[in-house]
């Protein structure tokens, strides 16, 4: 087997190796069996220096390769996290959508979002299942559209990703200083990262634990919101007096052109679910965990768009949560109550999200676990042989005692060894680390929350969620009228978002002056 060439190793499609048959490489390599044949009696002190030479120069011949595990996230713990990706920052957003759309066209534009989004997901669950090995977003969109595509897909992933997280931050700062005033916003986010980078080192399936706190802390806004409602007895925050609202956008063309983003970047974490599902005990439950996951999200998302709408009309903000704290009826007890919810959101959020994009970036600097594989077995000798290659001679002529060979460590297998310690220990760590930091500058360059989300939902999420998921598939299955007419849409709304995110963007910039001056 020395003789065939193995393919080239590449960040995003690497060579795996199959922990549960050592000696035996996946079919990416080829099978290569090592030693099988029982060892020999020792019975000779002589050593042929020519075979001894020739088992040590095989043992310094090899290549790493990096470790495919099987996962260990039971249904319930997938479930949490993909509920913990999906119900988040974009549901702050849902009743400003509402309102920038109207009666008529917000739920329209709600329960497309959801349909589209299941759908496209489904898309990607499919092409997982062609190869269970793939880790990332990125190794799915390069499976399906190939190599030349995978250079800007995983830009713009990255891209998605670094937006979705510095939102996270920007909430998380100043939801807090609204909370606690001993911090400035920009303080606020130096704190975050102190408590992110913890927790960005522990595992995917215990994520799920800080995933349950991010659900339930959403559901204790909901319930707020829904008692706030209930109890308020005058305009805003009423139901029973609503404030005004429309039945068609009346808030101008460009408002109209960001509902659409602000309501997908709720269901736009189509990137972590790759991860997700790798990470899985038993991956054919995927379908039914994202049925699930959908089913309870768009009951959520519904019910917080609707009802807040109807409570705070027209001038309902884009964090919901701060009409929540100018309600008359709404106590400060319950006030600060939730405005903690709205803080811990984003934390638990942050090292889910984190997930992929480290991901991605140990692959593009080979800093994945690896395993070293000799590329060709040391030589063996037949069971009657008078003489062993690869251990000294321990025994006399005339004995009949059989010894295991000694474990022979080559200087490629330590150099192996010292690298592994070295980016399990220093190098991902570090990248870690990095990454936050970055993200932590790009909140202090990017503070507008609605036009971070509004650009993530209707520029990137649109790109990574809708178009790459259909452009991959019909790849692979075959294109369809209904994936052509969709696809032609969803680039269409792409681009009107996120010229119409720009544009806000600069109304809001130049307002402020005014208001300013």
């Amino acid at each position: 087997m020395s003789g065939q060439s193995t393919p080239s190793l590449s960040a995003s499609t690497s060579t795996l190796y199959d922990p549960d048959t050592p000696n035996e490489r996946t079919h990416l390599l080829g099978k290569h069996k090592a030693v099988s044949e029982p060892l020999s009696p020792i019975i000779s002190q002589d050593q042929d220096q020519d075979q001894d030479q020739e088992a040590q120069a095989a043992q310094e011949q090899g290549e790493e390769v990096e470790v495919y595990e099987p996962g260990k996230a039971s249904f319930s713990q997938t479930l949490l996290n993909v509920l913990g990706d999906l119900i988040g920052t974009g549901l702050l957003a849902c009743p400003v959508a509402v309102a920038y759309a109207g009666w008529v066209l917000g739920p329209i534009f709600l329960c497309m979002v959801c349909a589209v989004t299941l759908w496209t997901l489904k898309i990607l669950i499919r092409i997982i299942e062609k190869d269970r090995r793939m880790r990332n977003f990125a190794d799915v969109a390069r499976y399906g559209l190939g190599e030349r595509a995978e250079r800007w897909i995983t830009g713009i992933f990255v891209g998605d990703c670094c937006i979705w997280l510095i939102a996270l931050i920007v909430l998380f700062s100043d939801t807090m200083e609204a909370v606690l005033p001993v911090f400035t916003s920009n303080q606020w986010k130096l704190v975050g990262a102190a408590v992110i980078i913890p927790l960005n080192f522990v595992p995917l399936r215990y994520l799920s634990y800080t995933s349950f706190l991010g659900v339930l802390s959403t559901w204790t806004l909901v319930c707020i919101l829904i008692f706030t409602g209930l109890t308020s007895t005058s305009s805003p925050g009423s139901i029973l007096h609503p404030s005004p609202t429309d039945l068609f956008p009346t808030h101008g063309w460009v408002k109209l052109g960001i509902s659409f983003g602000l309501l997908l970047s709720g269901f736009g974490g189509h990137f972590l679910i790759p991860n997700l599902i790798r990470d899985m005990k038993n991956p054919k439950d995927a379908d039914k965990v994202v049925d699930v996951a959908y089913g309870i999200c768009m009951v959520v998302y519904a019910l917080v768009a609707v009802w807040g709408y109807l409570m705070f009309g027209r001038d309902v903000s884009d964090e919901i949560s701060r009409d929540l704290a100018k309600t008359p009826a709404f106590s400060p007890t319950m006030a600060k109550v939730a405005v903690w919810m709205v803080a811990l959101n984003p934390l638990t959020k942050l090292p889910l999200g984190l997930t992929p994009l480290c991901d991605v970036v140990f692959s593009w600097f080979h800093l994945h676990p690896t395993v070293y594989l000799p590329l060709k077995p040391a030589p063996t000798l037949p069971p009657n042989s008078p003489t062993s290659p690869l251990t000294p001679s321990l025994a006399s002529p005339s004995s009949s005692l059989q010894f295991f060979p000694e474990l022979h460590t080559s200087k490629l297998e330590r150099a192996h060894e010292r690298r592994e310690l070295l980016k399990k220990y220093v190098l991902r760590p570090a990248v870690s680390v990095i990454l936050i930091i970055l993200f932590i500058l790009g909140a202090l360059v990017l503070p507008s929350f609605e036009t971070i989300m509004s650009i993530m939902g209707g520029g990137l999420s649109v790109v990574n969620c809708i178009l790459i998921p259909i452009a991959a598939g019909s790849n692979l299955f075959g294109w369809k009228k209904v994936d052509k007419v969709i696809f032609g849409l969803a680039s269409v709304v792409a681009v009107i978002s996120v010229i119409c995110a720009v544009l806000n963007d600069q109304n809001a910039g130049g307002g402020g002056g005014a208001d300013q001056g």
